[in-house]
């Protein structure tokens, strides 16, 4: 996986299958103001054959199609933060995935020299 088109398909996947689904929850919390309900930043997760997974299974499967080359020990590392944040209720442990997931697709785009901005 080389291209910039196929760094960027990928980039939106993660983003959609994992990282929105984590943010979503906790934006909506800090947005509203209050204290997490318990589990309520840990929403459920589905794979690519709908069915009920965890955040770490699912990033590693989708880390099996990363870009070659590219170093994903720190976003890996944030996210099992943002997860155990999720766990406790606390909102700006799990948002910040979102600048961690920024950070990676900076990266990835940078094995190509595409910058760029993350997909949406």
């Amino acid at each position: 996986m080389a291209s910039g088109t196929a760094i960027e398909r990928w980039l939106a996947r993660v983003r959609h299958d994992l990282v929105k689904r984590l943010l979503w929850p906790a934006r909506d919390r800090r947005d509203a103001g209050g204290k997490p309900a318990p589990g309520e930043l840990a929403p459920p997760l589905i794979d690519e054959e709908g069915q009920p997974t965890d955040a770490g299974t699912l990033w590693r499967r989708l880390a099996l199609d990363a870009p070659a080359g590219l170093e994903l020990s720190a976003f890996e590392t944030a996210l099992s933060r943002a997860t155990a944040a999720a766990e406790v209720g606390n909102v700006e442990g799990v948002l910040a995935l979102e600048p961690a997931f920024a950070a990676l697709g900076a990266l990835a785009r940078s094995l190509d020299g595409s910058g760029g901005r993350m997909p949406s």
